[in-house]
């Protein structure tokens, strides 16, 4: 049996020692080799002990960790391990248990092509909110308050390790997670910004806006905001340039090395090319008007009003 598991890692660990369990009470330890690096091991530990059965036919139970021929280009003192895996591990010993274990595929892999005609993908994405509320429930069951969780992705975003961290450090001195308990619990600029700019690229401008105001409360430097917002939206100007020149969704993936966030380059926007440059051509501007200091502001909130300025003209197009 060969499985890939991919992406949140939490459930990909919880499965992992399920596994490992099992084989410990069945078997033995001496029959799991959890492989962090596939360079550990020469071609041939992997030519042995994969392609036949072990004495008495027991079952072997082999992880192998971010394998870098699934997840981007492979180096040259990683092409030999690529190449056998790519030639071999579909005669693998049906004794054995081999998972691969990545954070992220490159779906045009040819090792990736492979796997998806011959092995059991387990993915572990969550793709939206109601998706992560649901996890986020499950996981902690009676020990937080459902409106708490809401809060806690308000402040942290779609990001289920930040704010499954976050409770469970509150929860290692409580039974419940109340809300006098997040209230310190500072926002996740870079998962914050990450929504902002959705609300910008699909037009909702007014949530876009509160969206920005809310986190500038937490910051007292609105250039941190400003860096923030410029970096993140760079992204979806290759992305926005790349559809421009029909280049493929597959392989803007890949020259973008995407990760986890794939699904942005699929996704429909609904604001025009047109707009998108022009908001990005504005903030742009704003930053040179800064350096050669034409550009003064007396408070962060004068600051904050040429960001909106920017993407409410952004939004008249």
């Amino acid at each position: 049996m060969i499985y890939l598991c991919v992406w949140e890692n939490y459930f990909r660990q919880q499965l992992l020692k399920s596994w490992k369990d099992a084989f410990s009470k069945k078997f033995s330890e001496f029959n799991i080799f959890h492989i962090h690096s596939v360079a550990d091991y020469d071609v041939g530990f992997y030519s042995q002990n994969f392609l036949s059965s072990w004495f008495f036919s027991e079952k072997n139970l082999f992880i192998i960790d971010d394998f870098p021929g699934l997840s981007g280009e492979v180096s040259w003192d990683i092409e030999k391990y690529y190449n056998f895996f790519l030639e071999n591990i579909s005669a693998a010993s049906p004794e054995h248990v081999i998972v691969f274990n990545s954070q992220k595929v490159d779906k045009r892999s040819k090792l990736y092509k492979l796997i998806v005609q011959i092995w059991e993908i387990k993915n572990f994405e969550i793709p939206d909110i109601p998706t992560l509320k649901q996890k986020l429930s499950q996981l902690f069951s009676e020990k937080i308050q459902p409106w708490v969780i809401d809060i806690m992705i308000e402040k942290k975003g779609n990001n289920f390790e930040n704010i499954k961290n976050e409770l469970d450090k509150i929860l290692i001195t409580k039974n419940m997670v109340e809300l006098s308990d997040i209230k310190n619990i500072g926002k996740d600029i870079e998962e914050n910004i990450f929504e902002i700019i959705d609300d910008i690229l699909q037009c909702n401008t007014k949530n876009a806006i509160l969206k920005l105001r809310d986190i500038s409360d937490f910051l007292d430097n609105p250039y941190l905001l400003y860096n923030s917002l410029l970096a993140n939206l760079r992204f979806y100007f290759y992305i926005f340039s790349l559809r421009k020149r029909w280049v493929s969704s597959s392989e803007i993936k890949t020259d973008l090395d995407v990760g986890k966030r794939w699904f942005l380059v699929d996704k429909k926007y609904k604001i025009s090319d047109v707009s998108f440059f022009q908001l990005y051509d504005s903030l742009i501007f704003i930053d040179q008007q800064m350096k050669q200091w034409k550009l003064l502001w007396s408070g962060k909130q004068e600051f904050l009003y040429e960001l909106e300025k920017s993407i409410l003209l952004s939004r008249k197009n």
